[in-house]
């Protein structure tokens, strides 16, 4: 299959499979916001401890779909990734729920637990039952989607993420007072189950088999290609945790400013999240063309960052504004900081996905957790930035993205000339 019309029929369709959960999570935090405007802050604090184990380890099955998209056309090696990799997310849903009861019985000796230690415990009894779903869920995802199913996914997202909205606006309608918050809670655990149903069932029409196998190569595989997807994201969870810290020794503004700025950049990424998996699906099943796909792909990709840039030109008022009420004024400084954290981090994204289509996920992990961690942080906090509003920061880390993008690029062309090698010699 052709580059052009492999990205073609996959974009729309992962970018729908994306969206749709942000646009759930958003509909409850602003039926939250609008009923209960006081009990926003225990939602996200909840959402905050918890989804540290939720990401970390449902995307150590991030590199699932690059695992099947390599033997797609293989019905039978398919069918024994399916068991060993659906035995795998079982265990490590295991492992995530045990996680979550140990840091539930030790909520009470964490710093937000003081906003209100019995309605904290009882948002994190709601929401821990959804852990061990998303793990599986996440593994049942990115399994379609990578071999061949793409569209009924994301029919099936946009599906559920409406049925878990239509829950919200049932339970504002009937549930009054105090105990909406922890009904509204229940969107995550209804969410998850029916997503978990609609998989299960979409496995069995495809004639996938459940029963467990234990397969040294899947799990070696999974785990070499995931674990280090995991750990940057522990790095990067680590990073911004710091940011926080050292923008609230400085003005609280600061730690508000950076959450709308984050959480515009999360909006504007995920076309661009979207057209890096599908590119990293691409080279997993077509490795011997990388080098001339990676040159397609970033072709591709900005034109993707043009159309998001003109977009966020004309309605960058409107969304600040939807995002973080007043908090940040959407003017020149503020679409510059928002461009260029927005540029670096989407060629940054085209670099990691390229690489794990090939297989390598260790060394681009490794050197982005190096130059956050050892050059950002060290940068933040000892230098005297003196009077340095939000863009200093945002700009800082679009350098550190821009360093870790141009270091990627010498791993890029290392791995093409290792797979040149073999044809040319």
């Amino acid at each position: 299959m052709r580059y052009e019309e492999h990205m073609r029929r996959a974009f729309f369709s992962l970018t729908v499979s994306r969206f749709a959960p942000y646009c759930g999570i958003t509909f409850l935090l602003a039926m939250v916001a609008h009923n209960q405007g006081s009990d926003l802050a225990f939602v996200a604090y909840v959402l905050a401890v918890y989804s540290v184990v939720a990401v970390m380890i449902s995307m150590s099955l991030a590199a699932t779909g690059n695992l099947i998209a390599g033997h797609v056309d293989s019905p039978l090696e398919k069918k024994s990734l399916f068991r060993g990799g659906f035995s795998a997310s079982i265990v490590m849903a295991s492992l995530a729920l045990i996680i979550s009861c140990a840091i539930y019985r030790l909520a009470d000796y964490l710093p937000g637990a003081r906003m209100g230690a019995d309605k904290v415990a009882a948002l994190s009894s709601i929401y821990i039952g959804a852990i061990p779903l998303l793990v599986i869920n996440t593994f049942l995802h990115f399994f379609h989607e990578a071999s061949g199913a793409a569209r009924r996914c994301s029919m099936i997202k946009a599906g559920v993420t409406v049925c878990a909205c239509a829950y919200l606006c049932g339970v504002l309608y009937v549930v009054k007072g105090d105990s909406f918050i922890y009904w509204a809670m229940g969107y995550f655990l209804l969410n998850e189950t029916l997503l978990l149903i609609a998989l299960l069932r979409l496995s069995t029409r495809r004639e996938l088999g459940f029963s467990p196998l234990y397969c040294k190569r899947t799990m070696r595989n999974v785990a070499v290609l995931g674990i280090p997807i995991a750990l940057g994201m522990a790095g990067q969870k680590l990073y911004f945790f710091l940011l926080n810290e050292r923008l609230a020794g400085l003005m609280s503004v600061l730690v508000a400013q950076l959450s709308v700025y984050m959480s515009m950049i999360g909006f504007i990424m995920i076309p661009v999240i979207a057209y890096c998996q599908a590119h990293s699906l691409y080279i997993s099943r077509y490795a011997e063309k990388s080098s001339g796909s990676y040159i397609k792909g970033q072709l591709g990709l900005m034109v993707v960052m043009v159309v998001v840039l003109g977009g966020l030109l004309m309605a960058g008022d409107t969304l600040f504004f939807w995002v973080g009420g007043e908090v940040v004024v959407f003017d020149r400084e503020a679409f510059l900081s928002t461009s260029a954290l927005f540029l670096t981090a989407s060629v940054l994204s085209l670099s990691t996905s390229h690489l794990r289509g090939l297989c390598d996920t260790l060394a681009p992990q490794l050197m982005m957790n190096v130059v956050m961690l050892s050059v950002l942080v060290p940068i933040i906090y000892f230098v005297n930035a003196g009077s340095a509003d939000i863009h200093f920061y945002l700009r800082l880390q679009s350098a550190g993205l821009l360093a870790g993008f141009i270091l990627l690029q010498l791993r890029i062309r290392q791995k093409h000339l290792k797979i040149l090698k073999p044809n040319t010699a």
